[in-house]
């Protein structure tokens, strides 16, 4: 059994949050465990608690209705501290990719959301507005560490999806082509885990090809992404190829690096 931790702003619930936990759960036979913050309610919204009370029941009847096993956080003051505590303890986090924590509207990645990203210790699920059943992988790989840690995890923390079609996605700069980084090894460990994989090459800038190709995806796509650290990035997947990702806000973000 896995666990799966699920964060919700109770003043502003996400619903697709509640939806892809639920079916994380069902999926996965994990435990969700919902994080909400009882004085952040109090501070912003004016009668927040009742609010987070409601989101917190709200998913306390779905978790139950769907028969999965899960846990309720309430009533933390550093609700940012609070959930990376929660990261060191769980398989993966889930959370929405426009979470804020606070009563404002702010572009994506907002501060919140980098500041989870940069530091939780487990992968992070980024999560679109909307709720899709996930039916496609696209994998973003430059060979790197991280991007090859990225994808193991996924294939551990969630190997139902293993079974899924596969789009092994590299970049290619427009006047140097070279080969699939690590070859031969990068398709041994492929083929132990998706071997009805197909690999996709691109030209181009990574930032403008990769945001191009997945807008041509289905949205039950999901994509794993390799790096989202301050220190030793891949090449390709630096901040900013993940912030261009993130205020697409399509599709979920299997995010991971293994500082």
């Amino acid at each position: 059994m896995k666990k799966i931790v699920a964060v919700f702003d109770g003043s502003k619930f996400s619903d697709s949050t509640l939806q892809y936990a639920i079916r994380m759960g069902l999926q996965h036979n994990a435990t969700i465990t919902g994080v909400f913050s009882e004085k952040m309610e109090f501070a912003y919204a004016g009668g927040g608690g009742r609010r987070n009370m409601d989101g917190s029941m709200q998913f306390e009847r779905a978790c139950q209705h769907a028969g999965i096993h899960y846990n309720v956080r309430r009533g933390s003051d550093a609700v940012t501290q609070s959930i990376l505590k929660e990261s060191r303890y769980a398989d993966m986090l889930l959370i929405d990719a426009s979470e804020t924590m606070n009563p404002f509207t702010e572009e994506s990645p907002t501060p919140f959301v980098k500041d989870i990203l940069t530091n939780a210790k487990c992968p992070v699920l980024l999560l679109p507005r909307h709720f899709t059943d996930v039916r496609k992988i696209c994998w973003l790989y430059d060979g790197s560490p991280v991007s090859i840690f990225a994808f193991k995890m996924f294939s551990y923390i969630l190997p139902v999806f293993n079974a899924l079609p596969l789009n092994v996605v590299t970049v290619q700069t427009a006047n140097h082509t070279r080969e699939l980084p690590y070859e031969g090894m990068v398709k041994e460990l492929i083929e132990m885990h998706a071997p009805q994989a197909h690999f996709v090459s691109l030209k181009g800038q990574p930032e403008v090809e990769i945001a191009h190709y997945l807008r041509e995806q289905a949205l039950e796509s999901l994509v794993i992404l390799g790096a989202y650290q301050r220190n030793a990035l891949s090449m390709l997947f630096r901040p900013s190829m993940a912030d261009v990702l993130v205020r697409e806000h399509q599709w979920p973000l299997f995010i991971a690096h293994n500082k």
